[in-house]
């Protein structure tokens, strides 16, 4: 435990850079409501229509922070994050639309997560708290909170689908995706593969 606090102090001075664009956008302005005909026609068949997403590859979005749903939907439509499937739906909807997507899917409740490998939950609590100093992985509550569900400007990871966390992860080690903080490319070429699922499977635990 003792050297958890430079752990953590690494994240944060790694992090650095990422924070200022993270909190840019500031409180977000919207109707949610407006936002619901979207949702049935465009989002609901991946991220289910309460957000909570029943696909294991992709995300679940309920209670997620609407700063960073904001942010996250323009930088896949300025392609600064690469999707084949999310780039053509954002393509056509305005700024205020996605405010009002940002806003919608925030206020939904997130439904607990599905841990499919119990066994592996109590190494994934350890590395998620803290971290493992010998290869130089920082803890995750520092910026994702003890109970994953982070901050207007750290993205709320508790519940998440295990298939999704896995894949980011990969993205984040083989610099894939461009728009995470740099902390997190750290995490991702760190991580081993036991460790990477094991946190996986405690994030979908996570209330």
């Amino acid at each position: 435990m003792r050297h958890k606090r430079p752990i953590r102090m690494l994240a944060w001075a790694m992090l650095a850079g990422g924070v200022a664009s993270a909190g840019a956008a500031g409180r977000i302005k919207g109707d949610p409501a407006k936002a619901v005909s979207v949702v049935t026609e465009a989002c609901a068949a991946c991220h289910g229509q309460d957000g909570n997403s029943l696909v294991p590859n992709f995300p679940r979005l309920a209670g997620q922070a609407p700063e960073y749903l904001f942010l996250e939907m323009k930088d896949f439509k300025a392609e600064r994050r690469k999707s084949e499937i999310m780039a053509p739906f954002l393509a056509r909807l305005s700024e205020s639309d996605l405010a009002n997507l940002a806003l919608y899917f925030s206020a939904q409740k997130p439904a607990p997560g599905e841990v499919t490998k119990p066994e592996l939950l109590a190494v994934g609590k350890k590395v998620y708290l803290e971290g493992n100093p010998g290869s130089g992985v920082p803890s995750c509550d520092g910026c994702h909170d003890e109970n994953g569900a982070g901050s207007s400007k750290f993205p709320r990871i508790a519940a998440q689908n295990v298939e999704y966390t896995l894949d980011q992860i990969k993205l984040y080690a083989t610099h894939g995706r461009k728009n995470g903080v740099k902390a997190m490319r750290v995490v991702g070429e760190r991580l081993t593969s036991q460790e990477a699922e094991a946190v996986a499977q405690y994030l979908a635990s996570l209330k």
